[in-house]
């Protein structure tokens, strides 16, 4: 497991969260391990993940619809995905090779020991914390306009 990946966890066990699911990479160069959970709004469960690798990068990346695109709707969409990304700088949309539509969230951490990353669950946390707001307030409109 990679040290921040080993921060996190740590940081998890010591708020005694446990609704997360871990899985390593296997033969991944960066030694990824990524951490699943959802996120519920408006009743709907949202897969939710935090990336964590050797890289300087921490991803969490959130499932907002599955099989968002279809032929009657492509174009609308894509007006929709990128007038949200002009919107709000913190959080980028885009559609995965399958058509869905996730939301994501990256930012750099600096170091490479478990004491440079003493706050990466609070910073994680924050973020989260942010996104669900942000989908709180947005998430029944989007899907009236998508759906």
């Amino acid at each position: 497991m990679n040290t921040k990946a080993e921060a996190f966890s740590s940081f998890l066990n010591e708020k005694a969260i446990t609704d997360y699911q871990l899985k390593e990479l296997p033969d991944d160069d960066q030694n990824t391990v990524v951490f699943g959970t959802n996120i519920v709004v408006e009743g709907d469960q949202l897969p939710t993940w935090v990336i964590l690798g050797d890289s300087p990068f921490v991803t969490i990346r959130v499932l907002i619809l599955n099989n968002a695109i279809t032929m009657d709707n492509e174009m609308q969409l894509m007006y929709f995905v990128n007038g949200l990304n002009r919107g709000f700088r913190p959080f980028k949309m885009y559609f995965d090779g399958d058509g869905a539509l996730v939301m994501e969230v990256c930012w750099t951490t600096n170091g490479s020991t478990q004491e440079n990353y003493s706050t990466l669950g609070n910073e994680i946390y924050r973020e989260l914390d942010i996104i669900i707001t942000y989908l709180k307030q947005n998430y029944k409109n989007w899907m009236k306009d998508i759906l």
